[in-house]
């Protein structure tokens, strides 16, 4: 069985590939141009370049590491019954009160049994079609759905849907329109 990660063990990974390995790299390189050039405006330089390179680097390192060690671990199939898509948390709302909602990216799936999802694509999962999966998952229709990831409160984190594996019931399921849900959004 699957178990999440707590937010520290994250940080601490995020924090430890991102910043520690590169400053590492970054001293010794100080290093080796301090002994051979001894010039201190270069050893800074050096310094300053080789982190943001490192960094720069990691970036897809670490991508391809979280995915191997807990996204990829983390997929699950679950039945679900859809009570309705709304707009994710952290959408923004421009100065006079509205939000653009444009794509399904930006939108959560909320369940009978109140758990939240996103339909975010997701290049290491090879999942571009959340438009597809928005239209497949009818308000009142129960699922199976296959799904990554955990509910993280600390950043709002949600389990993003992969594919919808099987249509249980949708005697009473109501075909989402999708001007109800793309387009200006007034603040609630």
């Amino acid at each position: 069985m699957f178990v999440p990660p707590t937010w520290i063990e994250g940080w601490l990974i995020q924090f430890g590939m991102f910043i520690i390995i590169p400053l590492i790299v970054a001293i010794i390189v100080g290093l080796i141009v301090k002994k051979k050039k001894n010039s201190k405006e270069l050893t800074i330089l050096s310094i300053v370049s080789s982190f943001i390179l490192m960094g720069i680097i990691m970036m897809p390192v670490v991508s391809v590491y979280w995915h191997y060690a807990y996204e990829l671990p983390s997929v699950q199939e679950k039945v679900i019954t859809v009570e309705e898509w709304q707009p994710r948390p952290g959408i923004k709302y421009n100065t006079e009160g509205m939000m653009i909602i444009d794509n399904a990216d930006q939108l959560m799936l909320l369940t009978t049994e109140n758990e939240g999802f996103v339909n975010e694509e997701n290049l290491l999962f090879d999942k571009f079609n959340t438009r597809d999966i928005l239209n497949n998952l009818k308000i009142n229709g129960t699922y199976k759905i296959k799904y990554y990831g955990w509910r993280n409160g600390f950043n709002s984190g949600f389990p993003n849907i992969l594919e919808v594996s099987e249509v249980i019931d949708e005697s009473n399921a109501v075909k989402t329109r999708n001007s109800e849900l793309f387009g200006v959004k007034f603040a609630n």
